[in-house]
This record gives C-alpha cells, structure tokens and sequence, in this order.
C-alpha cells in the first residue's frame, strides 16, 4: 500500500515537472516569436518612422528654403520711377501756375522748376509716387485737359545690383584700410594708398547711383503745361479756307524770314558794293591811260 503511494507521488511529480517544463517551453516560445515581432516592428519604427519623418522635414525645408530664396529682384516689392505729363487749357495762367504748386505742397511733394509767361507757363513738380494718381486727379481740375501720360520705369534689379556692388565696395575698402595700417615701407604705403582712393571713388560713385535711384523711387516727376483758354491750340481743319490760311502764314513767314536775312547782309553788301566800285573805277582810269601811247608807238618808224 505504501508503495503504491510512493509511485503515485513519483508519477504525479513527473507529470508537474513535464507540465512546468511544456508551460515554459510554450512561454518561451511565445517569447522569442513575440520579441522578433516587437524587435522588428522596433526597428521598423527606429529606421523607417524617424527616417520618414526626416524625409517629409527635408521635403519641407526644401519647399521652404525654395520659397524664402527667390531671384533677386523678388526680395523687396517692385520699385517703380513714374513720370508724368499733362498739358490744360486754363482761363488765368498765373493763378493756375499758383494751384498747382499748392497742390504739389498740400501732397508733400515741392515744384522744382517754372517758367511762367502771360499766355503759357510750364512747371515740374515732385510729388510722392503714392500720391501721383491723387495729384494728377486735383490737377484735372485746374481747367479742360488736353494732354495726361504717364510712365513707369522698373529700376528694381537696378537697385538690387547696385545695393550688392555697394556691400561688396564697402568690404573691399575695409581690407584695403586694413593693408594700409600693415604697411611699413614708403612705396608700400604709396601703392595701397593708391588703391584706396580708388576704390572710394567707386564706394562714392555707388552710394550716389543708389541715393538718386531711391529718390527717383521715392518721388514721381510731373511736367505741367498751362496754356490760357484763348491761346489753345485748336485742331486742324481741311477745309479750302483752313488750307488757304496755313499756306498765307507760311508766305508771310518766308518773306519775314527774307527780310530778316536781307537786313542782316545789307551792311556786308554795302560795303562789298563800294568796294567792287573803286576796283571798277581803277580798273578804267588805267585803260584810258594806256589807250593813247600805243598810236604814238606805231608812228616813229614810218616817219
């Protein structure tokens, strides 16, 4: 009976220790197949989920870096010089010539040049370029338009380059600044001396160039043209008549022109006149005197 006990102890012992072993061996099992799975999708995630991160960060760095670095004459907005022209038909001259001087000022801008008379005058003022299509609309006004242009000159690569070359100019002068303190022979000094003064010349001419292209940038020209009402042109005809008085003005614009030039060279002509009477009258005197001797000449031998 005891025996028996011991055998059934035995055998049960057997079956748990196959039991624990089976379990761990399954438990393992599951282990290593779960731990390729977790590692690859770990280092699926390591190389693939940074990696395709990066790639959409460079994708976008580089549609950013595209975008922030466009050509040149992008980098700033367009930079224009406008002119302008209008030509009106007004009642008064003078009192015209006053408004639109005013209307330069009350824009912020300045009339630069004018030459007033009593029946026309013309000015050029300078208005801010913001304020032109302001101005040339008050300028309206003034009396019956007969001419308004306008133009615009894109300067902005102009600037740009010019801007560039100046930055470049500065730096150079700056190195030559910094060999000239190096220097320690007189004809060292000489040559470097020499080269910085040429090169700030070029500085200069840039810094001028840039100074009057922004200026020009900054404030539009306007040439103004005051005619009076009475005195304005009036368009051509072509009728008989028309045609009858533009060929009369220019018969009596020839004979004027004639007379001018006939009253111009009348003094040359008196005199040259004069002068071609005395030859004239020598030129005689000295005939009739040699014309008796030449009888006497033949008579002798026959004699």
């Amino acid at each position: 009976m005891a025996g028996r006990s011991l055998l059934a102890l035995g055998a049960l012992g057997l079956v748990l220790v196959a039991g624990c072993s089976g379990a761990g061996e399954r438990a393992n099992t599951a282990v290593g197949v779960a731990e390729p799975a977790a590692g690859g999708s770990a280092q699926q995630g390591f190389s693939g989920g940074p990696g395709d991160a990066k790639a959409p960060m460079e994708k976008g760095a580089a549609t950013e870096k595209g975008a922030s670095a466009p050509e040149p004459a992008a980098l700033e907005a367009r930079q224009l010089i406008r002119t302008a022209r209008i030509e009106l038909s007004v009642a008064k001259v003078e009192e015209a010539v006053r408004k639109a001087q005013e209307e330069a000022k009350a824009a912020g801008g300045f009339a630069s040049e004018e030459n007033a008379r009593e029946q026309r005058a013309t000015l050029t003022v300078r208005v801010p370029a913001d304020k032109l299509d302001e101005v040339l609309n008050r300028l309206d006004d003034l009396g019956k338009v007969i001419v308004r242009e306008q133009r615009s000159q894109d300067v902005t690569d102009a600037l740009v380059d010019t801007k560039s070359r100046l930055e470049s100019q500065r730096a150079s002068v700056n190195r030559v600044r910094a060999l000239l303190e190096r220097a320690n022979t007189v004809s060292e000094i000489v040559q470097v001396e020499g080269e910085l003064t040429k090169r700030q010349a070029e500085l200069e001419s840039l810094q001028r160039r840039l100074e009057s292209m922004s200026k020009q940038v900054a404030m539009a020209t306007v040439s103004v043209s005051l005619v009076r009402t009475d005195q304005a042109a009036a368009p051509s005809g072509d009728g008989f008549l028309d045609a009858l008085a533009a060929g009369w003005r220019a018969f009596l614009g020839t004979v004027n022109g004639l007379l001018i030039a006939l009253g111009a060279s009348l003094p040359f002509l008196v005199v040259l006149g004069l002068a071609g009477a005395l030859v004239i009258v020598l030129l005689r005197r000295r005939r009739n005197a040699a014309a008796p001797a030449a009888p006497v000449a033949t008579e002798n031998p026959v004699g």
